[in-house]
């Protein structure tokens, strides 16, 4: 619903904005007519483009009673893993390597084989901070549009060991409502 809703508004600034821009320079178009049709008109494009709008490009994790299936929802491409191979999972909220904030990890179980073949999908390395040891792994997922509590909540079942990572000292825990920030 946050997903589309945010691209809905997207879509309507957009083309509010190249409209207003058009209707206030019929007289004669200055720079900030020209600054209204170009870049709402760019962010009009792209919020149509089809593949803007496909949520399958966000997926990043799915599970069934028996599987985990870890996604690069960009290239269409998953790793199936066993799902008893998830040791914990770990509900803080972490730093990512491109800044994006990682809202649960989970602890997993691999061969180097399997590690290779989940890095080389992914198209990500293994992070230092990230090997926990004895073929475990900490692999981070970020949010992508949903809500905390339902999403922990959802992903609390794939291990019966529940981690929270304290927060850091100085800092309050801010999980207490739905913001990521």
């Amino acid at each position: 619903m946050r997903f589309y809703l945010t691209h809905s508004l997207v879509l309507l600034a957009s083309l509010t904005a190249v409209a207003a821009a058009l209707w206030h320079g019929q007289a004669g178009f200055g720079l900030i007519h020209w600054v209204g049709v170009i870049f709402g008109g760019t962010v009009l494009l792209l919020s149509l483009w089809p593949a803007s709008w496909s949520r399958r490009r966000l997926t990043n994790l799915a599970f069934d009673r028996e599987r985990l299936y870890i996604i690069n929802g960009v290239k269409g491409e998953a790793v199936a893993l066993p799902r008893d191979r998830v040791m914990a999972v770990d509900k803080g909220k972490l730093p990512g390597h491109d800044g994006a904030i990682i809202a649960f990890t989970l602890d997993v179980s691999l061969s180097e084989q399997e590690l290779a073949l989940l890095s080389q999908t992914l198209g990500t390395q293994v992070e230092d901070r990230f090997h926990l040891g004895d073929d475990r792994y900490r692999f981070g997922f970020v949010g992508n549009w949903q809500p905390r509590k339902p999403l922990l909540a959802a992903v609390s079942v794939l291990a019966p060991l529940v981690v929270d990572t304290p927060p850091e000292p100085g800092k309050d825990d801010e999980d207490e409502d739905d913001d990521w920030d």
